[in-house]
């Protein structure tokens, strides 16, 4: 089994090394070509250097010659031959273009092609950029179309004077033809395009005219390993896709060449294919070596001489504090020095000639390990350091180690340096920081939790002390209805005879008795704490219920009341007789909101479902909330009512039930008119127990 899976492992590791030498060679290739694209370039650029630089001395022969400044001064028709004639053999020895002489508006005197071109002498040069190079009193170097053919040309173009006044313009055409014919179409193809991105040249004549961006507009940029970016040119030429260009600064002219990359594909396949078919030789080769190494053991008796000679070697590294092992190509341990043996609780006889694998737990240290043993005999062998695994000892026990196999420098068979330290000591720190660490997370847990109960503890103190300091309102608010009920009592007791009256005194005493009783339960729900248990309560249930106790008021106050229900399940997590009790307080609210309203009086409740919470919105038309009071609506004993009508708890009140219930409330004015409060509660969701089939 393990023999099967060093196959595999060395399998995949050699489609992956054909996969790297592909990609290695391929990078290569592309950068042998990028180096021979710049050297082409640079013959390239050189080439046209001193192609140009070969006619820098035309315009300053013909400033110098005494017909030319004489028929600038003196202009007639017989020097004008004269002089065109001088041009005509100039520039046929010189192997230029044309040359000629513009007077000081710009117009030719003279033309070395004036035996074909007589219409050149009426074309101005005025504007050209060669004659005001000139004019300034500077070297011109221009590019332009020629005015009497439109073919790309360059200009070299000098001042002549007289003295020290300007007369006229001495100037060399030189078609780009000439250049091209230079350059050729040997070698790679090049373009040369000018400063507004038009091929002025090319190694292909069709190309002269078109736009750079038509053959570049596909551009691709890649990075090589060496960190140079090369350029791909896609749809230019068939196989001809790098492009590598330079810029003429003072010409304004870029220079591109380019260039086939499919040596690149080619390399790129032939590494891999020869890379693949080694691996494969190797893999064999390893079969072929493992069934013959008990053969091989006679031929260790002839590397006696060789360990003698290193035995000298070994008794300087014997003493290092690192364990220092030496193995053979096959993994087979040659030597280890006395921190070694001590490391594993061996002796020489029991380690020499041993796997080095041994010395490792292999099921823990697979991979680094076992890929570098696998290919100490080959060319792909690469030097592993820093890698952690775990050692066994002679006793079996284990302890963490860490490891690095380098080769050793030598002319003979090859051998292979193991480094192991010992790192047991820095496990126990690192696992007695863990260990603090998943402690001191223990401890912050523990007390997080101790701060919740003491958070819980102090709103309910908070509670009390609020019922301790609203004593003097509770006196108050007890003290009229007591008041008012010993004066009913007395008046009773006069009425003893008038039953109809004794009636009616009654009734107010009754009214009042509910007053304190409302009071009273005001304050206990205010101290109640949160049900240990909730139960699914229909809330459009509990809002029937409510506007039921207030049908009568509704009456009386003419108020018109619009209820809108979910068409979906409205049951909500919470107790029928607080739910009522915020409904109350809401509505009861609304109600004294609007009893100073002129005009339509309207109260409406909208029940929405909104994914996993109810949502209930209650909205009057009354005068609205002043915006200073909005921040303080839901604190306690905060009421905008006169002395007498209330406590200032009912807002708070429902604050808290909400809350304990998992829900919250808010509340802003309509823009409309009026007020708007809207409260949200979780929606009741069926929980199935598996054990108890409860529901």
């Amino acid at each position: 089994m393990r023999s099967a899976l060093l196959l595999v492992a060395v399998s995949l590791a050699a489609v992956l090394l054909a996969l790297f030498a592909a990609h290695r060679a391929r990078d290569w290739t592309l950068q042998q070509l990028h180096r021979q694209g710049a050297e082409t370039l640079l013959e390239r650029v050189s080439e046209m250097r001193g192609w140009l630089d070969g006619y820098d001395y035309l315009p300053f022969l013909l400033t110098q010659n005494r017909d030319v400044r004489a028929l600038l001064l003196y202009p007639n028709q017989e020097m004008g031959v004269r002089v065109s004639r001088y041009l005509e053999q100039t520039s046929l020895v010189a192997g230029s273009t044309a040359l000629f002489i513009l007077d000081v508006g710009g117009r030719a005197v003279a033309f070395s092609n004036w035996r074909d071109q007589q219409d050149f002498y009426l074309r101005s040069h005025a504007r050209r950029n060669y004659f005001l190079d000139a004019r300034k009193g500077e070297q011109g170097r221009r590019f332009a179309l020629a005015g009497d053919t439109g073919s790309p040309a360059f200009y070299l173009s000098a001042p002549i004077y007289d003295a020290r006044r300007f007369v006229g313009a001495a100037v060399v055409r030189l078609n780009l033809e000439l250049l091209q014919r230079r350059l050729g179409n040997a070698g790679l193809p090049w373009l040369l395009s000018g400063p507004e991105g038009t091929l002025i040249a090319a190694s292909e004549p069709t190309w002269v005219g078109r736009a750079l961006a038509s053959l570049s507009h596909s551009e691709q940029v890649q990075r090589l390993l060496n960190g140079t970016e090369i350029r791909r040119w896609p749809e230019v030429l068939e196989g001809r896709r790098l492009a590598q260009s330079v810029e003429l600064d003072d010409l304004g002219w870029t220079l591109t060449v380019l260039q086939d990359s499919e040596p690149a594909e080619r390399n790129s396949r032939t590494a891999g294919l020869f890379t693949l078919g080694g691996s494969i030789a190797f893999c064999l080769l390893l079969l072929y070596l493992r069934e013959r190494r008990l053969k091989h053991r006679s031929q260790r008796e002839t590397q006696l001489a060789l360990r003698r000679s290193e035995q000298r070697q070994r008794d300087i590294i014997d003493t290092a504090q690192v364990g220092l092992i030496t193995v053979d190509s096959a993994g087979r341990m040659l030597f280890l020095n006395g921190m070694a043996l001590k490391q594993f609780g061996l002796s020489p006889k029991l380690a020499l000639q041993q796997p080095l694998s041994r010395l490792f737990c292999m099921s823990q240290a697979a991979g680094p390990l076992e890929a570098a043993l696998s290919r100490l005999g080959s060319s792909g062998f690469a030097p592993l350091t820093g890698q952690e695994a775990v050692g066994r000892r002679a006793d079996g026990s284990e302890f963490p180690l860490m490891f690095s196999i380098r080769e050793m420098p030598g002319n003979g068979q090859r051998r292979f340096l193991v480094t192991v330290i010992d790192i047991s000591r820095r496990k126990r720190l690192e696992q007695a920081l863990r260990d603090a660490r998943d402690s001191l997370e223990d401890k912050v847990e523990a007390r997080t939790r101790e701060l919740h109960s003491m958070q819980q503890e102090l709103i309910q103190a908070e509670k009390l002390a609020a019922l301790g300091r609203m004593s003097s309102a509770v006196v108050h608010e007890l003290n009229q209805p007591l008041t008012a009920m010993r004066t009913y009592v007395a008046i009773c007791r006069q009425l003893n005879e008038r039953p109809d009256l004794l009636a009616g005194n009654l009734e107010q005493i009754d009214a009042l008795v509910d007053r304190m009783a409302l009071i009273t339960r005001q304050l206990k729900t205010f101290a109640y704490r949160k049900p240990e248990r909730l139960e699914p309560v229909s809330l459009g249930d509990c809002i029937d219920r409510t506007l039921a106790l207030f049908g009568t008021r509704f009456d009386e106050t003419g108020v018109e009341l619009s209820v809108e229900r979910c068409s979906g399940e409205d049951r909500v997590a919470g107790d029928s007789a607080r739910l009522e009790q915020v409904l109350i307080n809401l509505i009861g609210n609304a109600l004294d909101a609007m009893t100073d309203t002129q005009g339509t009086r309207r109260l409406a409740l909208r029940l929405t479902s909104r994914g996993e919470q109810l949502q209930l919105e209650v909205c009057d038309s009354g005068g609205g909330i002043a915006e200073d009071v909005l921040d303080k609506l839901f604190d306690p004993f905060f009421t905008t009512k006169s002395i007498g009508s209330g406590l200032g708890l009912g807002l708070a009140i429902v604050r808290s039930i909400l809350r304990d219930l998992g829900g919250d409330i808010d509340a802003r004015n309509r823009a409309g008119g009026g007020a708007c409060f809207r409260l949200w509660l979780p929606a009741w969701v069926e929980v199935t127990t598996t054990n108890d089939r409860e529901t």
